[in-house]
C-alpha cells in the first residue's frame, strides 16, 4: 500500500487526502491549526464558474464532486443565478457580450436599470446589470469539514496542530521524520515553505464582512471585474460582492498583498458595499474574516509532480479555491495513478 502524507488541511489538501484513501493508499494529512483554518473556512461561500476555458474543467469535475460529498454537505441543486453589476452601461455591456459568446452555458441576459431593480428590488438606483445562470452558495467551512470527515471515513488519519514539511523521503513534523512514498502539499500560499521549493505563490488577501438583512437579494451579487482575479495582478483592490447563506450574508471583499486587519477594514467594504445594496448601511456587522488566497504567477493552479521526484502540489487556486479545489485534487490524483497526465498550462513545473 502506498504511503501518502498530505500537507494542509484546506478544501485542496482534505479533498485529495479523501480520494487517494479512497483508492486504497495509507494517508495521513498534516495540518497545523484547524480544518478549514484559512481560506478554504474564510471566504465568501460560492461556487462559481472560473471565466477561464482551461478551468472550466475542473470546475465542472468539482461540482460532479460535491454532489456526492456527503458528511453533512448539500450542494445546491441549481444555481441560484448571480448578477454582475456596473455604473458604466457600456463597458458592461462589452462583458456582457464577451460573456455571451465565451460561455453560452451561463446564458447572460441583459438587465437594464428597470429590469434590473425588478429582478432584486434592494440594488441601488442608477445600476445596470446581466444576470447569468451562475452561483451555488456554500457554507466553506461545511464543504471543508465534509471532505475531511470523508477522508477519515475512507482511512485517512488526520494530524491536527502538526506543521509539516517535506523532506526526502517523507515529511518533517516537530523535527522527527516520517517516512512516505508521496507527499502533497496543499497548504495554501504557504506550499512553497512547505516544499521548500520557490513555487510562485503568494498569499492575495481578502476581507469579508458577515451582516444579516431583513431581505437579502436572492441572487449573489458582484461587481463587474471578477473575471480579472484570474490575472497574476489579481485585479483590483477591491471588488463588490453580495453572497447569502443560512448564515447570512457575506459582503466583500478586498485583494491585497499585505495582510490587513479585518476589524480596521470590514467598515469601509460595507460602506463601499452599499453604494450598491443601500440596506448595508444599516446593516450590524457580526462578524469580519480575512483569507490569504493562494495567487499563483499567472493566475491558475499549479498541479502535480515537482521538480522533485515524489513531491507533488495542488495549490495557486487564488479566488476560486472552492470552486475549483476538488477538481484539481482528482485531477492530480489521476495522474499519480498514471491515468491522465496535468494540462501543460497547470503543471507545477511549468515555471
Amino acid at each position: 500500500m502506498t504511503e501518502v502524507a498530505v500537507v494542509g488541511g484546506g478544501i485542496a489538501g482534505c479533498a485529495t487526502a479523501a480520494l487517494l484513501a479512497e483508492r486504497g493508499a495509507a494517508v495521513t494529512l498534516y495540518e497545523r491549526e484547524a480544518i478549514g483554518a484559512g481560506a478554504s473556512g474564510r471566504n465568501s461561500g460560492i461556487l462559481q464558474h472560473p471565466l477561464d476555458p482551461l478551468l472550466v474543467p475542473l470546475f465542472e469535475a468539482s461540482l460532479e464532486l460535491y454532489d456526492s460529498l456527503g458528511h453533512g454537505f448539500t450542494m445546491p441543486r441549481e444555481p441560484t443565478g448571480a448578477i454582475v453589476l456596473s455604473r458604466d452601461p457600456g463597458a458592461l455591456r462589452r462583458d456582457y457580450e464577451d460573456a455571451a459568446a465565451a460561455f453560452p452555458e451561463l446564458a447572460p441576459e441583459w438587465l437594464d436599470e428597470a429590469a434590473l431593480r425588478r429582478a432584486e428590488p434592494c440594488v441601488a438606483p442608477g445600476l445596470v446589470g446581466y444576470r447569468v445562470a451562475d452561483g451555488r452558495p456554500v457554507g466553506p467551512t461545511t464543504a471543508t469539514r465534509a471532505w475531511a470527515a470523508r477522508a477519515e471515513a475512507a482511512g485517512a488519519r488526520l494530524e491536527i496542530g502538526a506543521a509539516a514539511r517535506a523532506v526526502p523521503g517523507g515529511v518533517e513534523v516537530g523535527g522527527r521524520r516520517h517516512g512516505a512514498d508521496v507527499v502533497v502539499v496543499a497548504a495554501g500560499p504557504w506550499t512553497a515553505e512547505a516544499c521548500g521549493l520557490p513555487l510562485p505563490v503568494s498569499p492575495l488577501w481578502g476581507v469579508v464582512a458577515q451582516v444579516r438583512l431583513p431581505s437579502p437579494p436572492r441572487h449573489a451579487l458582484e461587481e463587474a471585474g471578477i473575471e480579472t482575479l484570474t490575472r497574476p495582478d489579481g485585479g483590483p483592490a477591491e471588488l463588490f460582492s453580495l453572497i447569502t447563506t443560512a448564515d447570512g450574508s457575506a459582503v466583500g471583499s478586498t485583494f491585497s498583498v499585505d495582510e490587513p486587519d479585518p476589524a480596521r477594514v470590514a467598515p469601509s467594504v460595507v460602506e463601499r458595499a452599499a453604494a450598491y445594496v443601500p440596506a448595508l448601511a444599516d446593516a450590524r456587522i457580526e462578524s469580519v474574516r480575512a483569507c490569504a488566497r493562494p495567487l499563483s504567477a499567472d493566475g491558475r493552479p499549479l498541479l502535480g509532480q515537482t521538480a522533485i521526484e515524489g513531491l507533488h502540489v495542488v495549490t495557486g487556486h487564488g479566488a476560486w479555491g472552492m470552486t475549483l479545489a476538488p477538481g484539481s485534487a482528482r485531477l492530480v490524483v489521476e495522474a499519480l495513478a498514471g491515468e491522465r497526465e496535468i494540462p501543460p498550462e497547470l503543471a507545477a513545473t511549468r515555471f
